[in-house]
């Protein structure tokens, strides 16, 4: 009998995996980036003393006040990816930015949930957090960069030279979006005074935006972690460090889950706070709000700066200010391979303008069906072999651009590919390229190093296809794809696939590394 399912591809994919780091969220580095900082600048500790001396006297004459004294930080959000989960939408970014806000005001409806002996200490901090509508060079933008990046999957200060709109300036609170966080962390900032402008925004790993910026943000304007200045929770001496907060309790602090009855230092923890690790955060009390208070009327750290009349004006973020922009266009597609027949979905991922009913969106698909539409988000179908290009324009009240994406779709015929049987050796020096486009294979990685042809290792030649996962970042996923394979010729009970397979654990604890084989039928 003939397969009648004639081609076949074939997936060797590895993921890596720490089961270090579960569904908690992954530590803040503040505190040790800070002490760094001073180590090698400690002559800025004067700054942080004289930061806390003013906020000594702050807290003193202003604690427990309530309404009057809302500062609005113009904020832009610098999106550095590579075509991954981290490339987080508009619309969860805008999502994103309304929860912490209402997080920083005490609008937020779970604190219900906060313990009673909290509940008259929750504060409205009395920030705002509003993206920029006038850029560093004066032009129209949403408060959204897009920056197509490696450094994405390990994000630290190298950033802050790949983008940045603080040169020589106060003016833009700067939160960069990343995959991976170097040095294994969720985010860090730097507290006021130890760092200049440019250096001293906010790097939080993408999946946990929602979750981390207003603990970030509390860095940002002064506060410590609730154990007191490390970023070790889960310690006994930190019973008797202590945060500068006459109203949070002293205690050991949380690595994770929401036990409100918990007491670690001889009174009930305030779980349900920002400045913890806990996966319950919802609150600031009256006494952080001090602190941040009095953090941002200072010129210590230039806090006093960012919310002033004459930032506010010149970064569009005063009350009322509107604007218009041409967008930049970027789209994204659910798959770019398949057999004839293949659909594909097209997903409208434009940035730096804010979009209004003036907006119209024209595809053009060169071979697909539809040719054209003015859909956002598109489904096409593509019925005959073949690759094509594929064309977005966005025309605005304030103009048009278009993007075109180059060789976006490949479609395979039904019943082509490389006649089986066939087998690879890796024995082309160019491998995984080919001079027969047929005969390629193709790699599909994250980033950074990935699969590629070695010559340590093999059986009946002379070269294999090699991974080294010490080189992969934790929770990538690395795949090797061959080229479509035509078994019309072969019998269901011969069609079979073999590989030879050598492999060397690592010795760490806490690791896993899974390669697995995947055939599929549908190009």
């Amino acid at each position: 009998m003939k397969n009648t399912s004639s081609l076949l591809l074939i997936l060797f994919t590895v993921l890596t995996a720490s089961f270090n780091t579960t569904a908690q969220k992954l530590p803040c580095l503040t505190h040790s980036k800070t002490k760094a900082i001073l180590e090698e600048f400690p002559d800025r500790q004067a700054l942080l003393d004289a930061l806390e001396r003013e906020t000594l006297e702050y807290t003193e004459e202003h604690y427990g006040e309530r309404g009057g004294n809302l500062k609005v930080i113009p904020t832009v959000i610098h999106v550095v990816h590579d075509y991954g989960s981290e490339n987080l939408s508009k619309a969860s970014i805008l999502s994103t930015m309304e929860y912490v806000n209402q997080e920083l005001r005490g609008e937020n409806a779970n604190l219900s949930s906060v313990a009673s002996e909290f509940q008259s200490i929750i504060a409205d901090s009395e920030f705002e957090l509003r993206l920029a509508k006038i850029d560093d060079q004066g032009n129209c933008t949403d408060g959204i960069t897009r920056t197509v990046s490696n450094q994405t999957y390990a994000g630290g200060e190298d950033l802050k030279d790949l983008i940045n709109w603080n040169d020589g300036t106060r003016r833009y609170l700067q939160v960069w979006l990343v995959n991976t966080v170097g040095s294994g962390a969720g985010g860090y900032t730097y507290l006021p005074g130890s760092t200049n402008a440019r250096r001293n925004g906010i790097i939080i790993r993408a999946a946990q935006f929602q979750g981390s910026l207003a603990h970030e943000f509390g860095h940002w304007v002064n506060l410590s972690h609730t154990w007191g200045g490390t970023n070790n929770p889960e310690e006994p001496n930190n019973c008797f460090d202590d945060d500068n907060v006459s109203d949070t309790p002293n205690t050991e602090g949380t690595s994770g889950g929401c036990n409100s009855s918990q007491e670690t230092c001889g009174s009930l923890d305030n779980v349900h706070n920002h400045m913890d690790y806990t996966s319950c955060a919802r609150m600031f009390t009256l006494g952080q709000k001090a602190r941040m208070q009095a953090a941002a009327n200072s010129s210590v750290g230039g806090r006093n700066t960012y919310w002033s009349t004459n930032n506010r004006s010149v970064t569009g973020t005063n009350d009322g200010f509107t604007n218009v922009c041409t967008p930049t266009v970027a789209f994204d597609l659910d798959n770019n391979l398949g057999c004839e027949g293949i659909e594909v979905e097209f997903e409208d991922n434009s940035w730096g303008a804010d979009e209004d009913p003036s907006w119209v969106w024209n595809w053009s698909f060169p071979g697909g069906t539809p040719a054209t539409s003015n859909e956002q988000n598109p489904t096409v179908t593509y019925n005959s072999s073949g690759t094509y290009d594929v064309t977005l324009t966005i025309s605005t009240g304030a103009g048009s651009e278009n993007e075109t994406l180059q060789d976006a779709v490949i479609v395979t015929q039904l019943g082509g590919g490389i006649d089986g049987p066939w087998m690879e050796g890796m024995e082309d020096s160019n491998f995984p390229e080919n001079s027969d486009p047929s005969l390629e294979w193709t790699v599909e990685s994250p980033g950074g190093l990935t699969w590629q042809r070695g010559t340590t290792a093999s059986y009946s030649g002379s070269a294999s296809a090699r991974i080294n996962l010490r080189s992969i970042t934790e929770g990538n996923i690395n795949s090797l794809i061959s080229p479509p394979i035509d078994m019309s010729d072969i019998s269901s009970s011969d069609a079979e696939v073999t590989f030879q397979l050598a492999h060397s654990n690592r010795t760490e604890t806490g690791h896993s590394e899974r390669l697995r084989v995947y055939a599929s039928k549908n190009c």
